[in-house]
């Protein structure tokens, strides 16, 4: 496979067409995403060309849905041509993404864009060059085939039943109208351009064909037409890059690489609309179903906090207005209070169908609470006060009543649970998930409106629950099981991710790590852990750490910053920022874009690199930045304020902006 070339408004590749290149070069807007396919190629396959709306999910089977594939509409195609050899080109500044080809008689060039002015909107434009003498023929293409190949949650798991979500009702060259199969809600594209451009071109001589797409969901309505789209959209992108740009003093390569993460980040969140939150692989891909994570509370949101808090304020209201679907989940399993699913549904429901994940990971429930009181903090926004009281209360009765209380230990103990490391088995008294509920419940205490029983309850639970440490090492233990797995052979500490070769069975009883488990909660709350109790963490679980997951290079990288620890924070940092551009785990183009390393990756730099952090409304920077990195410039919105952080070596200067 030919290499990324990456410069600092530019990604580029050449070769064909590929899933790694349709992934790599996927664009969106938060409400629609398009992968990079070859808009000259028909379909091979039914689910081949993946466009999506965000929030548009069916089910496949009773109870478990899944994101709805669009039909592609997109295509502009040259009669009697066929590309091999692709040019491709992706323009970070505009999010206009081109294609460039020769084919027998004609030089083509294909561009398009998610429109970020008008979010229903997708544009095509196609640029030919005549080569020689030629009769050119450019037909508009609609393709109402279209099914769903739903992605198992098991991840040895190969797929190969589709499904059919969409039916066609009507179809002409200019409009398409679908209804889902289950639901009954109506999807209608509108294509303006013509169905069909003949031409004689002399040498050198060239045309362009533009066409727009335009996607309705429920009978919207459609929203004006702009005389120049791709003005409109540039315009967008350039008042985003405003608010959301870092400028490093460092290689170009890094340079684009960040810019690259940001602006994936920008394309999957859809910032004035609360109905819908960004998925494990955004607009990108259908991997996971299209649903939610903690990696969107934990992960990504604090980028929108700093830079789109108006955006950060909608994906927290995701979270609140799914609090009765988390009631009901907790009551399904016998518990009180409200317990948010592992894999969130559009309704807010449990996706996972797996018992040990989607049971087992518990922490997500205060993952949603933690990362809610960092809005809050970040922000000072004090309207969603009472909702959010409303989120602490409900997730704290569910620690309660989730926990095991143990009156000969004197403890409260979490059985059969998994914290962030998903590779050793069910365990016992996690310290990340422990830790991370007594915060749950102390949100509770502090804003919630309790009668004097409940409060001692709860008060009782913060003062009694399990958390393991061993004073003699200064280190906290991930949990009572660990230590006492057999180590993982070296024959296995290299190459390809485990899962793939290690059945589960047998992976979850080695003492290894899939992901960061204890440096993530030392990152979580740097002010509740001393250096050295960081440090400590850092020497025992870092080397047993395999790293078969996007959320695990970056949340390394942001602990070795802090530490001080600079060849290994770059070390971490580079493969985090790069993870999608150099394919590290082999996996971008059949999964799409990795939104958590995304996520991970801005908060290595902005929270590790740089210091950046608030606590009780102060803002803290205090730079450690690794050598390959000289200086740093970015703008932040804090507690109402915009400001100006620049840094350069080890000072800092915080300067509000007009």
């Amino acid at each position: 496979m030919a290499k990324v070339r990456i410069e600092p408004w530019r990604i580029s590749l050449d070769g064909p067409v590929s899933d790694y290149s349709e992934s790599l070069f996927a664009v969106g807007n938060g409400h629609l995403g398009m992968r990079g396919f070859s808009l000259q190629t028909p379909k091979r396959r039914p689910y081949d060309h993946a466009v999506f709306r965000a929030g548009f999910f069916e089910p496949i089977r009773p109870g478990v849905t899944d994101m709805v594939q669009l039909p592609d509409a997109l295509g502009l195609r040259v009669a009697e041509e066929e590309p091999a050899e692709v040019s491709q080109e992706l323009d970070l500044r505009t999010g206009v993404f081109t294609q460039r080809w020769r084919g027998r008689t004609v030089a083509v060039e294909t561009q398009r864009m998610a429109s970020m002015a008008d979010r229903q909107l997708l544009c095509v434009r196609l640029t030919l060059t005549a080569l020689a003498d030629a009769q050119v023929r450019v037909q508009s293409a609609m393709d109402a085939q279209v099914c769903n190949l739903p992605v198992h949650d098991d991840q040895m798991v190969r797929e190969t039943q589709t499904v059919r979500l969409l039916t066609p009702v009507r179809q002409s060259g200019r409009e398409l109208v679908m209804r889902a199969a289950h639901t009954g809600r109506e999807l209608r594209i509108l294509c303006e351009g013509p169905e069909e451009t003949c031409a004689a071109l002399r040498a050198g001589e060239r045309l362009t064909v533009d066409k727009r797409v335009r996607v309705l969901l429920d009978g919207e309505t459609p929203n004006p037409d702009a005389c120049d789209p791709w003005a409109e959209n540039a315009a967008a992108w350039e008042a985003l890059w405003r608010d959301c740009d870092i400028r490093l003093e460092a290689e170009e390569r890094i340079q684009g690489a960040l810019r690259y993460n940001i602006f994936q980040m920008l394309c999957a969140n859809a910032p004035d609309d609360a109905a819908v939150s960004i998925g494990a692989r955004g607009l990108t891909h259908g991997r996971y179903k299209g649903n939610v994570f903690w990696d969107t509370d934990v992960f990504l949101l604090p980028f929108f906090c700093w830079h789109r808090p108006d955006a950060a304020r909608n994906l927290v209201r995701y979270r609140l207005d799914r609090l009765d679907a988390a009631r009901a989940l907790a009551r399904r399993q016998n518990l009180r209070g409200a317990r948010y699913p592992w894999m969130s549904g559009g309704d807010g429901s449990e996706q996972c169908e797996s018992w040990d994940i989607g049971l087992c990971e518990t922490h997500v429930t205060a993952d949603v609470a933690y990362a809610a009181d960092r809005y809050r903090e970040i922000t000072g926004d004090g309207s969603l006060d009472g909702a959010l009281s409303q989120l602490y209360l409900e997730t704290a009765r569910y620690w309660l009543s989730r926990f095991t209380w143990e009156p000969d230990k004197n403890q409260y103990s979490s059985f059969f649970v998994k914290g962030p490391d998903e590779y050793c088995g069910a365990a016992i008294n996690n310290t990340f998930t422990n830790y991370l509920a007594r915060h749950n419940v102390r949100l509770a205490l502090r804003h919630a409106a309790l009668d004097g029983e409940e409060r001692r309850r709860f008060k009782h639970f913060e003062e009694h629950v399990a958390l393991l440490y061993d004073p003699q090492r200064s280190l906290y233990l991930q949990d009572e099981l660990f230590d006492r797995l057999e180590p993982l052979p070296s024959a296995h500490e290299q190459g390809e991710p485990l899962y793939k070769s290690v059945c589960f069975d047998r992976m979850q009883r080695y003492r290894a790590l899939k992901q960061a488990d204890l440096v993530q909660l030392m990152v979580l709350f740097p002010e509740d852990f001393s250096d050295g109790e960081k440090r400590a963490v850092w020497d025992r679980y870092e080397p047993l750490t395999v790293h078969d997951s996007s959320l695990s290079f970056g949340i390394h990288a942001l602990l070795a910053f802090r530490l001080g620890l600079s060849q290994e924070g770059w070390r971490y940092f580079e493969r985090s920022l790069c993870f999608d551009l150099n394919d590290e785990l082999g996996n971008t183009g059949r999964e799409g874009i990795h939104m958590a390393a995304l996520g991970a990756s801005w908060q290595a730099l902005v929270y590790g690199a740089l210091g950046l952090w608030s606590d009780g409304g102060e803002l803290r920077l205090a730079p450690r930045l690794p050598p390959e990195i000289r200086g740093a410039s970015l703008c932040v919105y804090h507690r109402g304020r915009r400001l100006r952080l620049t840094v350069r070596g080890g000072e800092g200067r915080i300067e509000q902006e007009e």
